[in-house]
């Protein structure tokens, strides 16, 4: 089977276009927040307080959400982005371990950034001690499921042949998109945290995914490089 053809590069600016509408509503949430952090508590609370006794009365979204939030938790961020990025420069794909390495350790910077500046604490279900498992937003599982976990997820659907590339992308995109729900099921988020994350991670994606297409994706005349 052949392998799936990238976008033409053509795509790039309406892709870009949609990232930073999607960074600037992340944003908006931020700010949001930040402008009255117990009236955003507050009103997030009631759904908050549903997906947590879905998990707390239901034993297997909580064992669920745990399985998923496993995948993106911090030490694993750290490590497995460089990780495949050597990976792909060992195989001579430069091209796409620029790619993750922008949009996972960019992230990252992005997540702490505004992690450390709004300083919104967790929900009540949870005890948390330690400084940055203390703060909520954003939810860097949530913010990670995209700009890690969906990033692979692309890397694998270009690279590989069908079927290991169709498999594995979707296994990456689920372990991306379920990031959000867990973190609420398991009780360590704001229901606000994952949305902005969501925008936040999806615009950031899709930002540095445009740039790569316009600047670095390999043409046909050296699609092997």
């Amino acid at each position: 089977m052949e392998m799936h053809r990238l976008p033409d590069r053509s795509r790039s600016k309406r892709l870009a276009l949609i990232g930073m509408i999607l960074l600037a509503l992340g944003l908006c949430v931020a700010v949001s927040i930040a402008v009255d952090l117990a009236a955003a508590n507050g009103r997030d609370l009631q759904v908050n307080s549903w997906f947590w006794n879905l998990g707390q009365t239901q034993g297997w979204p909580f064992a669920l959400a745990e399985f998923f939030s496993w995948f993106a938790d911090g030490p694993r961020n750290i490590v497995i982005a460089p990780l495949i990025a050597i990976v792909l420069v060992v195989f001579r794909q430069w091209r796409w371990a620029v790619f993750l390495l922008v949009s996972s350790q960019f992230g990252l910077l992005i997540s702490n950034a505004l992690k450390f500046s709004i300083a919104r604490e967790r929900p009540p279900f949870i005890e948390n001690t330690d400084l940055q498992q203390h703060l909520s937003f954003p939810s860097g599982h949530a913010f990670a499921g995209f700009t890690i976990w969906a990033a692979i997820g692309l890397i694998a659907w270009y690279l590989l042949r069908p079927p290991w590339a169709n498999v594995l992308a979707l296994f990456c995109l689920c372990v991306g998109l379920l990031q959000a729900p867990s973190r609420l099921i398991v009780g360590k988020h704001w229901f606000t945290d994952v949305i902005g994350s969501w925008l936040l991670g999806a615009g950031w994606l899709l930002v540095v995914w445009a740039a790569f297409l316009w600047w670095l994706a390999p043409r046909a005349v050296d699609a092997r490089q």
